[in-house]
């Protein structure tokens, strides 16, 4: 392939995954503009509907459980249609406003259509030239999508249009996404395995050259999948995901509620709150993740985004006024947006290479699966104790993702870090 048509190729491939990722956040931010209308129309508690975010990650867990045999049994472009494919049977079944139990169903196939998507278009991502940019237009497109999403939610529902009918329009950009990642994709499953050839004959280069006298590297490698279950900062990365969209999420999806119930917003204007909230996410990850990646590098600007969002948060749960509640939580939008991209740009510096497909759709579904756990355990404990537990349990869940993160190889620091004692070694270690 030439390189100005591999170029061309590359640009249309890019440009899918965040079509696809836009999509994906446009059905994640949904449920929290629409969820007391939810709740309404099938009078049901706030326990009840927090079952969707169960059934989703439970999705996302029956993938990453069988990752390792999808990978090799569909590869990147077919793993990309599938995942279209689950999509389009979510939107379906909930967009038919049917019983209540059809809609978790729904859930459910949708949670494994995102897991599968997600995990490939972040690998594919992570190893291209410009890694952290990319990712932070296709994480930024998420947000992009998150943003709009409520904002068309909350028109349709005053309006009069059913709530169910939302869906719709989630299930005509998924059959459009399907055609298109299957042609921008052809090809792909070649490419990779022709690098991943590459990398294997480096690695045993270097192995052979770096070995003792009479010691031969062995060419009976441990299963993949067991590699990555084995990988210490696979299991790290992903509990720091878990937080990261649990707390995320719960935010986004009982926020909402949470200004009804105790700051007695309006509810026709309220629900813009969620896209305030989304659309600060965006920018932090369109604007401020390339910034912060060249300038202070992803381990410092993690920890510090983090510190300064459970602030925010904490201000939050204290303001009396819901206006002034409702910008801070934009606030926070912007500074828990980036943390997640500077991760991936981590995980491929991290994580070698050929685990790295089984390590993200790990992590994934441990993202996800936090992303519907934790805001089915706000629900349900703010049936008995009310909505206002969103906050405590954001910040207890962001100051654990922070001490996570510390935790991991500070990889941007290892050739210092190596030559110094004492309290240096400490502090290169950490910061």
């Amino acid at each position: 392939m030439s390189d100005k048509k591999f170029l061309t190729v590359s640009n249309w491939r890019v440009i899918s995954c965040c079509c696809w990722t836009f999509s994906c956040g446009f059905s994640d931010a949904a449920p929290g503009a629409l969820l007391p209308f939810i709740e309404d129309y099938y009078g049901i508690s706030y326990t009840v509907v927090s079952l969707i975010w169960l059934a989703n990650a439970l999705g996302f867990i029956v993938i990453a459980a069988l990752s390792h045999k999808i990978q090799e049994w569909l590869g990147m472009r077919k793993s990309l249609a599938f995942g279209c494919f689950l999509s389009w049977i979510m939107y379906g079944m909930v967009s038919s406003g049917s019983n209540f139990a059809v809609v978790v169903v729904g859930f459910f196939f949708g949670g494994a259509g995102i897991a599968i998507g997600l995990a490939q278009t972040n690998v594919y991502l992570a190893r291209l030239e410009k890694s952290s940019t990319y990712l932070a237009y296709n994480h930024g497109s998420y947000g992009v999508g998150a943003t709009i999403s409520p904002l068309i939610a909350t028109v349709f529902v005053d309006r009069g249009v059913p709530w169910n009918f939302f869906y719709l329009v989630l299930l005509a950009q998924m059959v459009a996404h399907g055609p298109n990642v299957w042609f921008a994709f052809q090809g792909i499953d070649n490419e990779q395995e022709v690098e991943d050839r590459e990398d294997s004959a480096s690695i045993q280069l270097d192995a052979f050259t770096s070995a003792s006298p009479g010691v031969h590297a062995s060419g009976d490698e441990p299963h993949i999948m067991i590699q990555a279950l084995k990988n210490k900062d696979t299991w790290l990365m992903a509990l720091f995901v878990l937080l990261y969209q649990g707390s995320e999420v719960s935010m986004a999806g009982w926020i909402v509620t949470y200004l009804l119930d105790y700051r007695h917003g309006n509810p026709s204007t309220v629900g813009y709150v969620a896209s305030g909230f989304w659309g600060g996410l965006t920018i932090g990850r369109l604007f401020l993740t390339p910034i912060l990646y060249k300038y202070f590098g992803s381990r410092r600007s993690v920890i510090v985004l983090g510190i300064s969002a459970v602030i925010i948060v904490i201000i939050v749960w204290v303001v009396p006024n819901a206006v002034a509640a409702g910008c801070l939580v934009a606030i926070s939008g912007i500074l828990i947006g980036p943390n997640y991209t500077l991760l991936i740009t981590m995980t491929t510096r991290i994580i070698p290479r050929k685990i790295q497909v089984i390590s993200l759709t790990i992590m994934t579904a441990f993202g996800s699966s936090g992303g519907a756990i934790f805001p089915f355990f706000v629900g349900l404990i703010s049936q008995s104790a009310g909505t206002y537990v969103v906050l405590p349990i954001f910040v207890a869940l962001y100051s654990t993702m922070v001490i996570v993160w510390i935790c991991l190889p500070n990889v941007e620091r290892t050739n210092r870090s190596s030559q110094a004692v004492g309290f240096e070694k400490w502090w290169l270690r950490v910061w």
